[in-house]
């Protein structure tokens, strides 16, 4: 009876089944950990600790050619302002309401609720080129008295808050259309060395945080008997209004010089988004004034303009209860905002999006995920990929494609497998031809798939070559 000699060198299966987003490297990425991609396109968390094909879109509206402003009254009815110098209402019916026209055919508005001494709860609204107006439940009208060339208007403790130039102006306590009455009404200077205005003005815990590109202040108080208007950052400041989000009262921003997050009362910190820090760092300079922020109560989304893109069409998704990040494509993301249960998304052609559904607009979702090299103890140490396999679930009609490349960077990709899916597929083991992979010292997959498919495993199983001094 003969004896079978085993093959040398073959280790034991390396499963990989917890994936933690992407992680953009400055090098190749030898040294990162298994479970992050270098890419990772119109994927996201959903089905954490799986990789799933992102939300897609309906389009609920489409006027003009670019949506300056999203806002919400009470929550619950969204309006749209869009570059046909238009204010919408959306309708339960689906159909939409012209409420105001012959609006500011550029400035992007920001909006905030607000009642005081009003006989209902106002949307407010501001350009810092229209007057300030206000809807009241049926009717967009100028909020009488509010000063000429106010913008970025926010609320706090009982009183509107306006920016213009380098000041912050106040109403009276609880009186909108009061900007006056002295020590009560007023405003207050940030002047800096650089000769900066101020641009934006975002409501926190306790405070109203001031923005200019390089800088930030913050108003603690409730009135001008107790304010005060510390620095928060001499260096660190945020790319536009629409670019700070809040969430569980913390601001989230993006800055000239990354994302950052700020508790108040100690300096904004990035560390929480190093792994796109080199997506933040090469975003287009001319362009920053576009970034958007927003929160759907789940995750943070930040539209930045990158790399030589004039809108912003690449979106980081991050998960903070998983510290993960996710990036998303196909849109040219110009406003965000969350009602409700519900996430809206205004573009750059004048659509109103309302996200959600399996598809964009009818079209199918493509997404990719890139592997980083992965080598054994040296980099120098050639390897066999003696198995591979991937577990996936594809819903019928959508397409898994399967790319593998032996170089540690570049484009130089073989498809090993393909699956399109004729019936829906449950946690499919989808085996890896590995012939192409032979003698490599790096190797890594590219994963596309059409229409929405989850990944659930990377497996792989290795035989170490002696390595040849």
């Amino acid at each position: 009876m003969a004896n079978w000699t085993p093959i040398s060198g073959i280790k034991p299966p390396i499963p990989i089944r917890d994936f933690a987003g992407v992680y953009k490297p400055d090098d190749e990425g030898f040294n990162l950990a298994d479970n992050v991609f270098t890419e990772l396109i119109n994927f996201c968390p959903d089905k954490y600790p799986a990789i799933t094909t992102k939300p897609g879109y309906s389009v609920i509206g489409t006027f003009g050619t670019r949506v300056l402003g999203l806002g919400a009254w009470k929550d619950s009815e969204l309006h749209a302002v869009f570059n046909d110098g238009s204010w919408r209402r959306l309708n339960n019916d689906g159909t939409w309401t012209s409420l105001a026209t012959g609006l500011n055919t550029s400035a992007d508005w920001s909006f905030c609720n607000f009642k005081g001494n009003l006989t209902e709860i106002n949307l407010i609204g501001a350009n810092g080129t229209d007057a300030i107006k206000r809807y009241n439940g049926s009717t967009v009208q100028n909020l009488t008295n509010a000063p000429s060339g106010g913008n970025y208007i926010t609320t706090q403790a009982n009183r509107l808050y306006c920016a213009k130039e380098n000041s912050v102006l106040f109403c009276a306590l609880n009186k909108p259309t009061d900007w006056s009455t002295v020590d009560d009404a007023g405003e207050i200077g940030y002047q800096t060395t650089n000769g900066e205005t101020i641009n934006g003005l975002n409501a926190g815990y306790q405070h109203v945080t001031a923005y200019k590109p390089s800088s930030m202040s913050e108003l603690y108080g409730t009135g001008p008997s107790n304010y005060s208007f510390p620095v928060a950052g001499s260096d660190i400041g945020a790319t536009g209004n629409k670019a700070v989000t809040v969430k569980d009262d913390v601001q989230f921003f993006v800055s000239r010089d990354g994302i950052f997050r700020y508790d108040g009362g100690i300096r904004p910190t990035k560390d929480y988004s190093v792994a796109v820090y080199n997506f933040a760092r090469a975003m287009n300079p001319a362009q920053l004034a576009k970034c958007v922020a927003e929160s759907d109560g789940r995750y943070l989304y930040f539209a930045i303009p990158y790399g030589s893109a004039t809108e912003s069409t690449t979106l980081l998704q991050y998960d903070p209860m998983h510290g993960a990040w996710y990036t998303w494509d196909g849109v040219s993301i110009t406003q965000m905002l969350r009602v409700g249960s519900k996430f809206y998304i205004g573009d750059a052609s004048g659509r109103v999006l309302l996200l959600g559904g399996t598809t964009a607009a009818g079209s199918a979702i493509t997404s990719t995920a890139i592997t980083k090299p992965f080598a054994l103890d040296s980099i120098a140490r050639k390897q066999e990929w003696y198995k591979l396999w991937i577990v996936a679930s594809v819903p019928a009609g959508s397409t898994l494609q399967v790319y593998a490349s032996g170089k540690a960077a570049g484009n130089d990709w073989t498809l090993v497998n393909s699956l399109t899916a004729a019936s829906e597929i449950q946690y499919k083991e989808l085996l890896i031809p590995t012939t192409s992979l032979r003698g490599a010292n790096a190797v890594r997959l590219k994963i596309v798939g059409t229409g929405p498919v989850t990944i659930h495993e990377l497996t792989r199983q290795v035989r170490e070559l002696p390595m040849r001094r």
